[in-house]
């Protein structure tokens, strides 16, 4: 069929036409007006050490220190991604997490090595509070998960992991990218729907 032949099948049912693609943008406000608020965090872990090796010659942890530090990043990045580790930051922070999947806790909370020293957190919930109990248990658990690698050391050069302030800020939407992009949606969905009425005539 020519593009002529289209705009002659959506011109008959126009009416159609036009009822989905409103019907489709006003279902997509709607979800985002209606939908339960929801809030963003972000927070920071910088990898630190507890001290300095000493050595009466080559201070050999100088050199080695910048590779130590972005391999024990990659650790906690790894640590962060565990189901397990999720679910111990909800019980500290006082969240019942029998509810989820194994698939929601690995993605409940994410963590991205963004320098040999620096480890990016971020997480949603559903209130800032919760966000902020979320966030100062993950500082407590990799806290603890650090002390106990540390208790192995047979020297105090081993690592710690500092926590800045989360930001936390609610999430919200632009009313005109959605309307632009629920009326490319509804457009799609009313040319089907016309298409189909049509040859089920």
């Amino acid at each position: 069929m020519e593009l002529k032949e289209y705009l002659q099948i959506i011109k008959k049912y126009l009416n159609l036409f036009i009822a989905v693609t409103l019907f489709t943008i006003a279902g997509v406000f709607a979800y985002f007006v209606f939908s339960s608020e929801s809030w963003s965090a972000s927070l920071t872990l910088n990898i630190t050490r507890a001290g300095a090796q000493e050595t009466l010659d080559y201070k050999f942890d100088d050199f080695y220190r910048l590779q130590a530090d972005e391999k024990f990043a990659e650790t906690v990045v790894e640590w962060l991604k565990s189901p397990r580790m999720a679910v111990d930051i909800y019980e500290k922070a006082g969240i019942d997490a029998s509810g989820f999947s194994i698939r929601q806790l690995k993605k409940s909370v994410t963590a991205e090595k963004m320098s040999s020293q620096i480890v990016a957190v971020s997480f949603s919930s559903p209130k800032k509070e919760t966000s902020r109990k979320i966030s100062d248990a993950v500082s407590g658990i990799i806290a603890e998960n650090t002390r106990t690698l540390n208790k192995d050391q047979n020297e105090k050069v081993w690592f710690e992991v500092v926590a800045q302030d989360p930001v936390i800020v609610k999430d919200g939407y632009s009313a005109f990218w959605v309307f632009l992009a629920s009326l490319a949606m509804g457009i799609f969905l009313g040319f089907w729907v016309v298409l189909v009425r049509f040859y089920l005539e």
